[in-house]
């Protein structure tokens, strides 16, 4: 396996992007990535590294790092011989990655080849890719379905806020605001709300021309077991359907039974865990 660097999205959506749209749930961050720096090549700063590993002309692995998150790995078929021990090589010239994200068949050997070029491994977090191609409709609570606006923005914003806090990633006044207003001004982030009180949110993250990603979904504590983030996630995944996209995705922590069930109620099915490893030097 050769390992080619890419000198941009758009080349590397070329060389693999037919192969990554095939992988479903299982590439759609990287997809996900690459459709973003298309349209926003400093979506993440200038540090970009952007990797095909190739065998025999056809692309068997990439693996991507934008700005300060991990390095990002995803396999383009089943066959085993991937070349993790290239990747790092190829990367040696570069900035050392803080930490390795993907699907575990692909990371856990990437992240083992890191800690025989000296780096200690710690598994960090353990998520589940979830993948749905038709809407089951659940019991719809009383309520609407509506998108949050300007008028929601205080609440929105700290509703992100306590999003982070429940899956372990702090998220700062500045960052909540921007993404609420990123998310608002596209009509990407919805609500359900129930006699004048909004009970749960849910957004679009990522959009690609096949995929759409479903996240930031929370209901505050006083307002769960009562159907409304299923009704939520339910009525934005129908919305994304209907406007023409493939499938949705959506990550959950496997940790959470409760997520996993009600996301797999209403017609998501997993497609493979994920593992984020940090790495220390």
């Amino acid at each position: 396996m050769d390992v080619v660097h890419l000198s941009s999205a758009d080349e590397m959506l070329t060389v693999t992007g037919d192969a990554l749209r095939r992988t479903g749930a299982e590439g759609e961050l990287t997809l996900g990535i690459l459709w973003r720096l298309t349209h926003e090549p400093d979506a993440w700063g200038a540090d970009v590294t952007l990797l095909a590993g190739v065998e025999g002309g056809t692309p068997v692995a990439v693996v991507t790092m934008t700005g300060p998150h991990p390095a990002l790995i995803v396999g383009l078929g089943d066959d085993p011989g991937v070349d993790y021990a290239g990747f790092v090589e190829a990367m040696a010239a570069g900035p050392r990655p803080v930490g390795v994200n993907g699907a575990v068949r692909w990371v856990d050997p990437f992240a083992r080849a890191w800690s025989e070029a000296g780096a200690t491994t710690t598994l960090h977090r353990e998520m589940r890719a979830f993948e749905l191609l038709a809407v089951k409709p659940p019991r719809t609570p009383d309520g609407t379905f509506r998108p949050a606006g300007s008028a929601d923005g205080e609440l929105m914003e700290r509703w992100v806020t306590a999003f982070g806090d429940d899956v372990g990633e702090q998220v700062t006044a500045e960052q909540a605001h921007n993404t609420v207003y990123r998310l608002t001004s596209s009509r990407d982030l919805w609500v359900w709300e129930r006699d004048g009180e909004v009970v749960s949110m849910a957004a679009i993250t990522r959009r690609t021309p096949w995929s759409s990603t479903v996240a930031l979904v929370y209901t505050p504590p006083q307002q769960r077991g009562q159907g409304y983030a299923s009704a939520v996630v339910a009525q934005l995944s129908q919305r994304e359907l209907d406007a023409g996209q493939e499938w949705c995705a959506l990550f959950t922590d496997v940790a959470n039974p409760t997520s996993n069930h009600i996301y797999a109620e209403i017609g998501y099915e997993p497609r493979c865990d994920f593992h984020h490893y940090v790495l220390e030097w």
